[in-house]
């Protein structure tokens, strides 16, 4: 059986690829046509530039007004990034379906 964390881990990082995908394939379009991109915060503002942040409480960090032509590679490589998580991920469930002795547990050869 799949463990519940890496079954968990597995929908994250699908999760947040379609999310990655949804933000490249809109930024890439609105530059590919010349128009001002419509993308927008939680309030409903429209924002001209991205954020980038590590949100982690009083040592949290942001870059503010990231042009999108940058944002592109960034986004690019996060998405390669998730990609290679996900197929560690999908190497460890096919581990712990094989029913292997110590097959469930910890992550295999320490944290993916």
């Amino acid at each position: 059986m799949i463990s519940p964390e890496t079954a968990t881990d597995i929908a994250v990082m699908y999760r947040d690829i379609e999310a990655a995908e949804k933000l490249l394939d809109d930024v890439k379009k609105a530059i590919d046509n010349f128009e001002n991109v419509d993308i927008r915060d939680v309030f409903g503002r429209r924002r001209h530039t991205l954020e980038m942040g590590i949100p982690s409480g009083e040592s949290s960090r942001r870059i503010l007004h990231v042009p999108y032509q940058l944002a592109i590679p960034v986004i690019e490589a996060t998405i390669a990034s998730h990609k290679a998580r996900l197929t560690a991920l999908a190497d460890k469930a096919r581990f712990e379906l094989s029913g292997q002795p110590g097959s469930l547990g910890g992550p295999i050869g320490g944290d993916l």
